[in-house]
């Protein structure tokens, strides 16, 4: 009962789709992005037709509907993501691989069951938008989303638009050709990013080496039949120092590092979020070689970035994306309402050796400005106590600085550089997909005020 009143007291609730090869996921959720119910179920395959997949939908639909008690009368609108090529204005699906959706109407077939809008996108863009929305790239302005799965897919949002392109086909990165005369890539062209970092890719290097005699721990967990290697074995095997898995995967991390270099020179990106299944699974493995291949980049901008962080929707993403396009095609913008969401930053004026200048007041102390915008004396004495100076910055410090909703953290190390995080506060914000920008207090004030979305910082004033 308690349900009942919860739903119809939103009214106007989202369901949201995600329509892949192996498995459709549908959600109930509310216009806030809170998920009320969601339910999964495997893709119909083999001989299966369209309306075989169709009806799957319409059926998970109606599922999580009456998990919470919801009328089809409640619903506002619907969002759809499939993988492959679409029609998004017409909602025609104008090519899945691997699917039979190919040459579907699906917003009109979805919306004739339900009577409510339906919204179309592509499964890559839309998990994008999600984590633009509710993720890792909430806040940022400009958003770039790689997935690594079986194939490598990319989405695309410049000022808080996703990029679709004339042909609706913008953001096929895994495309790009990273090779020349490189493996053949499933799109009849060679040497692309899919065909040297994908998991397909991890899988044909393995069966080739295992074939040349290599041997690896992976004939044991999957048997003899390496045409398929799912993440979470690569995950064991890396875990297991195989050292056959770790050359393979490391090369394909450092394929995906170079790709992420491009798309920082043709972009420039607040931030470029890494996801899908190899990654989550391998993410340990796999982010510190991206990483290091970005930060080795030789062409400098006028100020830091956010740089490469992990997703943190996981399956949720594409479903959320789909619902903030449909809540867009009954005129609610989200992307814009989180933007305008953030707390009101204070200003930094000026430092000089024992002080610096903030919204016109001047301070003698070092400082803190939290994620929710308010401004505190440091407590250099805990640092004392903790470490016998205060130049160090431990994770208890840290934890207090990132009170509300954190992306990058910059940290003033004093006019001659003397503060620095521990080996501690650092794991932490890398946990926590925080950036740090530790650079003198001086630039630091340029640094913080530069910064786009949520942010906090951490303000030595002496030496």
């Amino acid at each position: 009962m308690g349900k009942q009143k919860s739903a119809k007291r939103d009214k106007k609730l989202i369901v949201g789709v995600d329509v892949g090869g192996t498995k459709i996921m549908v959600a109930l959720v509310k216009p806030s992005g809170a998920i009320l119910a969601r339910k999964r179920a495997s893709t119909p395959r083999g001989s299966a037709t369209p309306e075989d997949t169709i009806k799957a939908v319409v059926e998970l639909i109606h599922y999580v509907l009456a998990e919470e008690k919801v009328s089809p009368r409640e619903l506002a609108a619907i969002g759809i993501g499939v993988p492959g090529v679409v029609d998004a204005d017409e909602g025609y699906v104008v090519v899945t691989p691997n699917m039979n959706l190919t040459g579907m109407h699906l917003s009109k077939l979805i919306g004739e069951e339900f009577r409510v809008p339906v919204a179309l996108g592509n499964d890559v863009n839309l998990g994008t938008l999600g984590e633009k929305w509710l993720g890792a790239g909430r806040y940022a302005s400009s958003v770039v989303g790689i997935f690594v799965g079986t194939g490598v897919g990319s989405g695309i949002i410049i000022d808080n638009q996703l990029l679709r392109g004339s042909r609706e086909a913008a953001g096929e990165i895994g495309h790009i050709v990273m090779q020349i005369g490189g493996p053949l890539c499933g799109c009849g062209n060679r040497g692309c990013l899919e065909a040297l970092a994908s998991r397909s890719a991890i899988e044909r290097d393995i069966r080739e080496a295992v074939a040349a005699g290599k041997k690896t721990i992976l004939t044991r967990l999957v048997g003899t039949d390496l045409r398929v290697i799912r993440s979470r074995m690569l995950k064991q095997a890396l875990q297991q120092n195989d050292a056959l898995v770790r050359k393979v995967v490391r090369k394909a991390a450092e394929v995906l590092g170079y790709a992420c270099l491009t798309v920082r020179h043709l972009l420039d990106p607040d931030v470029i979020i890494l996801g899908g299944g190899v990654v989550e699974a391998c993410e340990e493995f796999i982010l510190p070689v991206v990483k290091e291949i970005f930060a080795s980049d030789a062409l400098p901008g006028a100020h830091c970035g956010r740089g490469i962080v992990p997703s943190e929707l996981g399956d949720d993403a594409v479903v959320l994306g789909a619902v903030a396009i449909a809540q867009k095609t009954i005129g609610r913008e989200v992307l814009q309402a989180a933007v305008e969401g953030l707390p009101q930053y204070p200003v930094l004026e000026e430092t000089q050796f024992g002080r610096v200048t903030i919204n016109g007041r001047t301070y003698k102390s070092d400082l803190v400005l939290r994620g929710d915008g308010k401004i505190k004396k440091r407590n250099k004495e805990a640092a004392k106590e903790a470490y016998g100076t205060s130049h160090e910055i431990g994770p208890d410090e840290v934890k207090k600085v990132l009170k509300g909703d954190v992306g990058i953290l910059v940290l003033g190390t004093g006019q001659q550089g003397q503060a620095a995080l521990t080996a501690e506060a650092e794991h932490l914000l890398q946990q926590r997909g925080v950036t740090v920008v530790s650079v003198p207090t001086p630039m630091a004030l340029r640094e913080y005020n530069r910064a786009r979305g949520p942010k906090a910082a951490i303000l030595h004033v002496t030496c």
